[in-house]
């Protein structure tokens, strides 16, 4: 029997045997993986953070495989070896979705991921979807569904690939902490695997936690807690967002207005988004951050000021100033910020002026209860007394007590150059200097 073996840095010799599972990582939709970072643009902020949303997906595959492992031996007629294998090839790909600069490119370009991952599991095109139909004609379908939340199977295998307690985050907490060189997202992945279980529920088993694991879920999710406000949150890579995203929407502007000399030299996969058009199968699959990153190289010697100014600033690590906020500035105070950094020489100022605030990421960084809508949450197994109690964590922990309210951090970014003029107008607001 063939096998794959990757050395990976979290989990050690990943095998992979499955035929199904080989091919569908020798799939150029999962290879394109490898050209997409995990963490964005956080290798500004942490050198070592080159790692790749491959890596992750890798990692999630492994992880899955191992929960499933582990529930099978404590009951072996839970899953069928059929559907244990769709759940394997679910995790895989579950990102395989994902472009360049991940949410970041979303959020400027309106294209959801999870959406781009049902297109490329369901379209006929795309060797990942030849490679599912081969095993089974419905695979396409069913592992879509796993991805995108219409799943009818077992709850607890979709809520291990989406969940709070999922192996997504149990992976990604793990790696983004190994390769930023930080321990914030550590915690006992060993003790809280063995302490998964499922239980009965009105459409088949779900996930569950033993009540003696109720301190590795604690340690979980305040690790997933550090590390978004250090790691995730960090300044600097909140800053170079920023300003991709100011330099991205000059060239959106340009365009707009006519400006076709922005698409000189940039990558032909990149000008559909840049067009605004919804880009063609091909075309998104094509797309990864070597596109970008050529397309600001070439944007560096543009013959528009502001856009050559953005560009340099991106690729020379020149990142604006952050300015912890109260609130975000109103309308009158907003006016006259622009027009200090106008009066500086940063024109149109509107380029060179943002507020980050913490909504805008992709995930929660706290734990939600179901009061606050939540489908999945955490529940603890108690069967202390012989008679099985069902409790949802924050109802049982004082520990999570302050992790399930969020915290709204308003951040002003501006040019360091012009922080001194700007500080007076921002001293009522000022909470303190990042």
């Amino acid at each position: 029997m063939k096998e794959y073996v990757f050395r990976d840095p979290v989990h050690g010799d990943i095998a992979v045997q499955d035929p199904t599972i080989i091919q569908l990582i020798n799939a150029p939709e999962f290879q394109r993986l490898r050209r997409i970072r995990q963490l964005g643009t956080s290798f500004i902020s942490y050198p070592g953070a080159e790692h790749t949303r491959f890596a992750h997906s890798i990692g999630v595959y492994h992880l899955m495989k191992r929960v499933l492992d582990h529930l099978l031996a404590r009951e072996p007629g839970l899953l069928d070896p059929e559907t244990r294998v769709l759940a394997m090839a679910a995790a895989l790909l579950h990102d395989i979705g994902h472009g360049p600069f991940s949410h970041l490119f979303e959020k400027l370009t309106g294209m959801n991921h999870e959406e781009w991952v049902v297109r490329i599991l369901t379209d006929p095109g795309t060797e990942v979807n030849r490679v599912l139909r081969e095993r089974h004609p419905t695979w396409p379908e069913a592992a879509a569904a796993l991805v995108s939340g219409r799943w009818e199977g077992p709850p607890f295998v979709a809520e291990l690939l989406s969940s709070q307690l999922d192996v997504d985050r149990m992976d990604y907490l793990l790696r983004d902490s190994l390769m930023c060189g930080v321990s914030y997202g550590r915690y006992d992945l060993e003790r809280l695997l063995s302490t998964l279980t499922v239980y009965p529920g009105p459409r088949g088993p779900e996930l569950m936690v033993a009540a003696k694991g109720q301190g590795a879920v604690e340690a979980f999710l305040l690790a997933r807690y550090f590390m978004y406000w250090n790691v995730y949150f960090h300044k600097a890579t909140r800053a170079v967002e920023m300003l991709l995203e100011k330099l991205l929407q000059r060239v959106l502007d340009l365009l707009q207005a006519g400006d076709e000399e922005v698409l000189a030299g940039v990558s032909p996969a990149l000008v559909p988004v840049l067009r605004r058009e919804t880009p063609s199968l091909d075309q998104y699959l094509s797309l990864d951050e070597v596109d970008v990153l050529a397309a600001i190289k070439v944007w560096a010697q543009s013959r528009d000021p502001v856009l050559a100014d953005l560009a340099r600033r991106f690729l020379h690590r020149r990142l604006f100033k952050g300015v912890r906020l109260t609130s975000p500035p109103g309308p009158a105070l907003w006016e006259r910020l622009l027009e200090r950094v106008a009066a500086a020489g940063f024109n149109p100022p509107e380029y060179y002026l943002g507020v980050d605030r913490t909504e805008n990421v992709a995930y929660s960084y706290y734990y939600l209860p179901p009061e606050q809508g939540h489908r999945h949450p955490i529940r603890i197994l108690d069967t202390a007394g012989g008679r099985p109690r069902i409790e949802e964590i924050s109802r049982r922990s004082r520990v999570l007590a302050g992790i399930t309210e969020p915290v709204t951090r308003y951040v002003l970014f501006l040019p360091k150059e012009v922080a001194d003029e700007v500080m007076p107008l921002l001293e009522p607001q000022l909470l303190f200097d990042l």
